[in-house]
């Protein structure tokens, strides 16, 4: 078996040890040369963007535009590793032009397979994360059901198509309350 583009970029990042796993959406087509784990993106990245924000806000403040920020990916993505924050997704492969109904349901025949991932890279209690409602509502109550340690009970919205001020409202506040923010520098 091949390790995708995504798998290696991600594997590049991953931490020694980590201190809460995100399962989000399959990732975009490779031709959108963008990804969570890239490090050049020039575009679009708000799932990257508005995590940073999340974990990192005094850093991030310290940029004035985010074409600056996007300069440091690097910075950030090491920061990321040090801090234990890995991110994975639902499937490994894109699902262009899928309904969230047809994602949901590849969600679910893949639970298996993310099982095994999720058990090959954290400890069986890391706090998980899903975000995006088409993830939480396809496999939230089986992970949970399985032993998989989820921590929130609401959806975290996909910080995209005006989604990311509630993206950042909810995922502060369940981090800080689970004492899973990082120490500010």
């Amino acid at each position: 078996m091949s390790i995708s583009a995504f798998q290696q970029a991600r594997e590049k990042y991953r931490p020694a040890n980590i201190k809460v796993l995100f399962i989000t959406e399959a990732p975009p087509v490779e031709e959108r040369n963008r990804y969570f784990y890239y490090e050049h993106v020039r575009r679009g990245d708000s799932l990257f963007l508005e995590t940073i924000k999340v974990l990192f806000p005094e850093e991030v403040e310290a940029f004035e535009t985010v074409k600056a920020i996007r300069r440091e990916k690097t910075y950030f993505l090491e920061r990321l590793q040090e801090e234990g924050y890995y991110l994975i997704g639902a499937v490994d492969k894109p699902l262009p032009g899928k309904t969230a109904a047809a994602r949901t349901n590849l969600y679910r025949e893949n639970l298996p397979v993310l099982m095994k991932e999720i058990l090959q890279v954290a400890r069986p209690g890391t706090p998980i994360v899903l975000i995006s409602a088409v993830v939480f509502r396809a496999i939230g109550e089986s992970l949970r059901a399985s032993g998989f340690n989820v921590i929130h009970d609401d959806i975290i919205e996909f910080p995209n198509s005006g989604q990311q001020l509630n993206f950042r409202r909810k995922l502060r506040p369940l981090l800080r309350e689970n004492q899973l923010l990082p120490a500010p520098i």
